[in-house]
Parts: structure tokens; sequence; C-alpha cells
């Protein structure tokens, strides 16, 4: 017998960055995974050099993750794009995984 488990319940490596997103709290996705990109980078999530413009238009993501217009969760959805060499990978449920580059 195989066993399946979501994305979410898998071992993840220490050096992968995991932060989550509320829907219901007053930021955006958008600027939770800036947050959390400039928290894996060590830089001030203001600093211009954090954008997700060059990756992914984050009104598209927001809008992509926002919940059903019966306000059911969009759990299923994954999506993974790449900052600053950084990989991110964004699931439905909130969790926010940023893999940082490997180091040579």
């Amino acid at each position: 017998m195989t066993e399946h488990r979501s994305p979410a319940s898998r071992h993840r490596p220490p050096s992968v960055y995991r932060a989550f997103h509320d829907p219901n709290g007053p930021a955006t996705l958008s600027t939770t995974i800036v947050h959390a990109l400039a928290d894996c980078i060590g830089v001030d999530p203001t600093d211009s050099r954090i954008s997700l413009y060059d990756s992914v238009d984050p009104d598209a993501l927001d809008a992509l993750f926002r919940p059903r217009h019966d306000g059911t969760p969009r759990v299923g959805a994954t999506l993974s794009f790449v900052v600053h060499d950084h990989y991110v990978t964004v699931h439905g449920n909130g969790e926010i995984l940023i893999d940082p580059p490997s180091r040579p």
C-alpha cells in the first residue's frame, strides 16, 4: 500500500522557509509573500529589491487564491514561481514555501 500525503504534510528540508497566509487577515496574499521573502532573504520588506512584478502579477496572484464567490476556499490550488533565485510555492490552504538558491 502506498501512503499519499498532501504536499503540506511532507517532510521539508530545514532550508525551506515556511510561512502561512491568513485569507481573513488584513494583508493580501502578495503582501504576505513579499514579507516572507524579505524575512527569508534578511532584508526589510519595504526594500525595493523585493518585488513580485518580474515573476508574477500580484493582483492576479491575489485573485487566483481569493475564496470563491460562495466563500469557500480554493484549497486545491498551487502555484510556483521564482523571485530572486528563490523558488516560491503557494498553496490554496495558505501555506507559502520558499526554497532559497542552492549554495555551491
